[in-house]
């Protein structure tokens, strides 16, 4: 195995020929790549949304994409849940003498607004009500199966802006998703609620975000993805102390990354032998 010193394609172009499979993260896999590979078998990914891989030319070309989905589902819900605390409790004064007097929110009681029901959604869901707070949720698909034993309320987009303390963004990155939270979305949001993305960058505008915070509304923001990413260090966003952003690492817990990485491995294997993977995109 081979670890370029950097991902892009200048420094991949003279090892793409003889490269049987490629390995990536969070750095993209071209179509250009895959036509300078011309042994290319596998794309793996030790992660669920594959975005960043050009998943059609690698099937035009009869190349196996692989993922492993549900992996890391329970650290990235379990970060959402962090960043939520975080904001409810103004951990951004800790080392503010303010923070003393400062009064924080209680969860119990709020609504959770909820945007995608897969798996990191439904777990996140059960947290929600494990906090005493009401779930609402919009999803491509409205099953109450999705979160078995929560009291899921399905409603359209607009409603759950409109009536949620906080919300979750967990739907994958899609061109109806793209910027779906924009301006007038924003805007929509209680004052005080606070926003979070574990999604994809791309979901939130992130130009309107910064707007809509400099102007007073909504109370806190967390990011655990931006667009760009990494959002450069001079961006506003990064000079407001209501907005946490953590650098995409929701899913990097020792647990996740043991079963991820074991799973990706074994995908290699089985797709290198000849075998079909226990984890194929499409």
């Amino acid at each position: 195995m081979l670890i370029p010193e950097a991902f892009d394609i200048e420094h991949l172009r003279s090892l793409l020929p003889e490269a049987a499979a490629l390995l990536t993260a969070h750095a993209p896999v071209t179509e250009e790549m895959i036509e300078l590979a011309p042994a290319l078998r596998l794309v793996a990914k030790p992660g669920a949304g594959v975005d960043n891989i050009d998943v059609a030319a690698a099937a035009r070309r009869g190349v196996t994409v692989t993922n492993v989905p549900g992996a890391r589902g329970r650290a990235v819900a379990e970060h959402a849940l962090f960043l939520l605390l975080h904001l409810a409790r103004r951990g951004w004064l800790h080392d503010d003498p303010v923070w003393r007097d400062t009064l924080a929110t209680q969860l119990g009681g709020k609504i959770l607004g909820i945007v995608g029901l897969g798996e990191i959604g439904a777990l996140v869901a059960r947290f929600g009500q494990g906090l005493g707070m009401q779930v609402l949720a919009n999803t491509r698909t409205p099953d109450p199966d999705r979160a078995p034993g929560v009291p899921v309320r399905f409603v359209d987009l607009d409603t759950l802006l409109r009536e949620a303390d906080a919300v979750i963004l967990c739907a994958p990155l899609t061109d109806a998703t793209r910027n779906m939270i924009d301006r007038r979305a924003l805007r929509m949001m209680k004052e005080d609620a606070c926003l979070i993305n574990v999604a994809r960058g791309p979901i939130v505008s992130t130009e309107d975000l910064l707007e809509v915070m400099r102007a007073g509304h909504l109370a806190g923001a967390g990011l655990d993805v931006t667009d760009p990413e990494p959002l450069p260090e001079d961006h506003g966003l990064r000079s407001l102390p209501h907005v946490l952003i953590s650098p995409h690492n929701a899913g990097r817990t020792i647990e996740s990354q043991t079963e991820a990485l074991a799973r990706m491995r074994e995908n290699v294997r089985l797709v290198l032998s000849g075998s079909p993977p226990i984890d194929p995109v499409g």
